[in-house]
């Protein structure tokens, strides 16, 4: 990313308080003003928020992934499931996939549910995802999202279709919004501090850990991590269509969660050449991203916030 010397006056700041990022981010999008932009940010400790947008529905691409690893902690915290339940693999069933690894084995192979999950989290697996998917089922995945409140997300399919368009509507995939996956995510964060109620959304301590830890392991690095000093305070789950780059994550300082937040940035395919419509969504994000993770670091937040 190319640093401005407006971007780099930012980055010197030394930090600043959420409502003032969020404002300099405002600015920001109006550079570009072809594509929406939607944001949910949340800071743990002292609850509060920051939104633009955030219950606009949006393409989910692979940020429906966090979805996917609530629910099936979900259901191993009721008994269905366990981590060690062994799953035969076989990437023929899944179709044409190339996201991840496992669309290049050569025969089926045993993996369990625990690996199935870290591939999706780390690596964006589709065949992990397309298996997960087949034993949980869209029916019980679109009335978890009814359970969490989850009121802008629905799955309409296991794995993305190969056959779409950059201005496909959004009837044609599975939508999300920035809301949701904050909310989601929330879930898996409050669990982790034994802060859930009792009741049909609760997960123990330790599959709230296991679903952070595999957030952490993102392998991607092209947005969130790309302007981070530190990548061990950061879990996330990135999520690149047609027209839209998503991220959902956390940011950690002194040992605990600070900052939950989903950024995306969508209709990239109304910006005109010759700006690369993917490399300004990405760098958006990756600016965001420091500006929250400098915002994690300052010793004294401001009262008002």
């Amino acid at each position: 990313m190319r640093v401005e010397p407006e971007v780099q006056d930012w980055l010197d700041s030394g930090g600043w308080p959420l409502h003032v990022i969020g404002q300099r981010m405002i600015e920001r999008a109006q550079h570009e003003p072809a594509c929406s932009y939607r944001w949910c940010i949340h800071d743990v400790v002292r609850g509060t928020r920051h939104a633009f947008n955030e219950h606009a529905r949006v393409p989910a691409s692979s940020t429906r992934k966090l979805y996917i690893l609530v629910a099936v902690l979900l259901l191993i915290e009721h008994g269905e499931l366990a981590l060690s339940d062994s799953i035969v693999v076989d990437n023929q069933k899944a179709g044409v996939q190339t996201c991840g690894g496992l669309w290049l084995l050569d025969s089926p192979r045993v993996f369990t549910v625990a690996e199935l999950l870290k591939l999706m989290m780390g690596l964006s697996d589709n065949v992990a995802t397309f298996y997960l998917v087949d034993l949980l089922g869209l029916e019980r995945l679109n009335a978890w999202s009814t359970v969490l409140g989850l009121s802008g997300t629905w799955h309409l399919s296991a794995i993305p279709s190969q056959a779409l368009t950059a201005d496909h509507p959004l009837s044609a995939v599975n939508t999300t919004t920035a809301s949701d996956l904050v909310t989601a995510l929330s879930i898996l964060v409050e669990g982790a501090n034994s802060r859930l109620p009792a009741g049909g959304a609760f997960i123990c301590r330790e599959l709230c850990e296991f679903g952070l830890n595999c957030m952490r392991a993102q392998q991607d690095t092209t947005a969130i991590r790309s302007w981070l000093t530190d990548m061990d305070q950061v879990g996330d789950k990135h999520g690149i269509g047609y027209r839209n780059y998503n991220n959902v994550g956390y940011l950690a300082h002194g040992g605990a969660v600070r900052i939950i937040f989903s950024i995306i940035v969508d209709d990239l395919h109304c910006i005109e050449s010759p700006m690369p419509a993917f490399a300004h969504a990405r760098d958006f994000i990756a600016l965001f991203s420091r500006l929250l993770d400098n915002y994690t670091r300052l010793e004294y937040p401001s009262k008002e916030l």
